[in-house]
């Protein structure tokens, strides 16, 4: 369990850097590209998002899984089959994918064509990412030491060469070109760990029916998580999109630091038996609920003075939208313990995939009613709904895996505390003359709150908040 933990704070750090890169570039983007150029941006990344689960595949799932069981019950020689053997299936459809996608945006010109062929790069470092072979193995800081310092090279290029909105071209070509770089490093100290390439696909059966199981849900996923922006495009103003995606920027950025324990998790759930996962499941579904409910209520109290001081008072339409908005950092993170954690590491592929088939369904409808005549609200209204509808799916299609009273026993308390807490932030006045210390005093006052409740509750969490941050002290 200690490797567990540091594993996560490993992962928790790294993702922590995530949410603080963006906390640079994005009040610098927000006004320096303004919205309509942002939205143009946001329609061409989150269609190469879509275009990237071709690029990988289900592999990522696959490998991570397969890989923890063969580090805990295989040899050099089974990792080194594994290894090459599945990432075949990814090297072969990037490359598929990549000449599909430059054929048709060079032929046919399609809508922002130019920026999407200098999105390529993003593409091939997908086709070459093989983190998920160390998120295999457990080895976390490798993952967070080498891609940590290409993101801050990023940083320093997109503010030394992006000035103006024309240098959108280059803003893409940074993001596109440090991403696939980022994914290099990782191929240096493959060495270390398998042999020469195999000379043949691993268990192709077997992993092709799991790739072409996964490969539904991921697609099902990016369609309302990916493609709802160039959807909105479609009936609205890259203005409108600009506002939709920005008012989900921070929600997602907190996203990050919260789905680190699901992703730190699934291996070891992988490879436990059962009794253990019960344990592990429960104590994770807590940490991540209370992770979820404390950052949200924050991100809402300060939401309506956070928004003009972090994107610019041009961004002040998006208020409404992403105080809603945080509700996504309790829904997806919670059924991504069912689903990533439970789901996946036990194999039942199909249990993972409905609840997003039907949440790509429904989003796509929603959508189509909404987007048109209420504009970002309407598409925001599509999102919430998708996301409850495949949480409650995820729930109850495992139902049969867990004890739900042992599980859920203090969850009602964490939403009472979360309630309470973010009543009092929304009461609390300004008292300082400065916009950025009233948020961080307000947030510093509503954790204390939080965690002093979660004490008085008496939860079952606090004895391991306790044990990890003795040991933290302790090292």
């Amino acid at each position: 369990m200690k490797k567990t933990f540091l594993n996560i704070f490993y992962n928790a750090v790294y993702q922590v850097f995530l949410v603080l890169v963006p906390l640079i570039t994005v009040p610098y983007l927000s006004r320096v590209l303004g919205p309509k150029t942002y939205g143009i941006y946001s329609s061409v990344n989150n269609t190469v998002q879509f275009l990237m689960i071709f690029c990988t595949l289900s592999v990522s799932y696959v490998g991570m899984r397969t890989i923890a069981r063969t580090r805990r019950f295989g040899n050099r020689q089974d990792l080194t089959d594994a290894f090459w053997g599945l990432w075949y299936f990814q090297g072969i459809a990037g490359i598929i994918t990549i000449m599909i996608t430059v054929f048709i945006t060079s032929a046919f010109h399609i809508q922002y064509w130019n920026y999407l062929l200098l999105m390529v790069p993003y593409l091939v470092s997908a086709q070459i990412d093989i983190s998920w072979f160390f998120q295999g193995l457990a080895e976390f800081g490798r993952v967070v030491l080498k891609n940590t310092a290409v993101k801050l090279a990023s940083v320093v290029l997109i503010l030394l060469w992006v000035k103006a909105p024309s240098d959108l071209w280059k803003y893409l070509l940074i993001m596109s070109v440090t991403t696939m770089l980022g994914s290099v490093v990782f191929w240096f100290d493959i060495h270390r760990y398998v042999d020469k390439p195999a000379a043949h696909f691993y268990k192709f059966s077997t992993t092709s029916k799991a790739i072409a199981t996964l490969m539904i849900p991921q697609i099902a996923t990016q369609i309302y998580t990916s493609l709802d922006k160039p959807i909105l495009g479609i009936f609205q103003s890259s203005t409108e999109v600009s506002f939709y995606d920005n008012s989900q920027r921070i929600s997602n950025m907190v996203l990050g630091v919260i789905t680190s324990i699901s992703l730190v998790i699934m291996p070891k759930m992988a490879s436990e038996a059962k009794k253990t996962q019960k344990v592990v499941l429960k104590k994770s579904l807590e940490a991540t609920i209370m992770l979820g409910t404390l950052f949200a209520v924050i991100i809402m109290a300060n939401t309506k003075q956070f928004v003009p001081f972090f994107f610019g008072h041009k961004y002040i339409p998006m208020v409404p939208l992403m105080f809603w908005f945080t509700l996504t950092i309790i829904m997806i993170p919670t059924g991504g313990v069912f689903a990533n954690q439970f789901a996946l590491a036990n194999k039942r592929d199909k249990d993972y995939a409905f609840p997003v088939v039907i949440g790509a369904i429904l989003e796509i409808v929603l959508s189509y009613f909404l987007d048109r005549p209420y504009g970002a609200f309407g598409a925001m209204v599509a999102i919430l709904t998708t996301e409850v509808v495949v949480l409650i799916l995820r729930l109850w299609i495992v139902r049969d895996g867990y004890d739900f009273k042992y599980s859920f026993k203090d969850v009602p308390k964490y939403f009472l505390i979360a309630i309470i807490t973010l009543a009092v932030g929304m009461f609390v006045p300004n008292l300082l003359h400065s916009v950025f210390f009233n948020m961080a005093f307000k947030s510093v006052l509503m954790l204390i709150i939080y965690l002093g409740l979660m004490f008085i509750m008496k939860l079952d969490l606090n004895e391991d908040i306790v044990n990890l941050v003795k040991n933290f002290f302790r090292r």
